[in-house]
């Protein structure tokens, strides 16, 4: 019985193990595809509106490749704001 229940935990702990690294690959991943398209997604973020909201996410591009599309592209951050989940929100105004 115990001989039962340490096999059930080992199977259990590999588990969620290789579903944090699948987890962790994905979101690498999905990044790496935000990063290859970056330029086409900024050029179309930063339009030339006055006021830009950017709302990015562990897979959305870096945070350092917003700023410096922002900045290449005429703008400067006006507020930052982020929650405990990864989530943050970017406001920049064209300077």
């Amino acid at each position: 019985m115990l001989i039962a229940l340490i096999l059930f935990g080992l199977f259990g702990l590999a588990v969620i193990v290789v579903l944090v690294y699948v987890g962790v690959f994905k979101i690498g991943s999905d990044q790496k595809k935000a990063e290859a398209s970056a330029a086409a997604t900024l050029d179309a973020l930063f339009d030339g509106r006055p006021d830009v909201t950017f709302k990015g996410h562990m897979r959305s591009m870096k945070f350092e490749t917003v700023m410096a599309g922002a900045k290449e592209r005429g703008y400067r951050l006006a507020h930052q704001g982020g929650d405990t989940n990864g989530a943050f929100t970017l406001m920049f105004e064209k300077i």
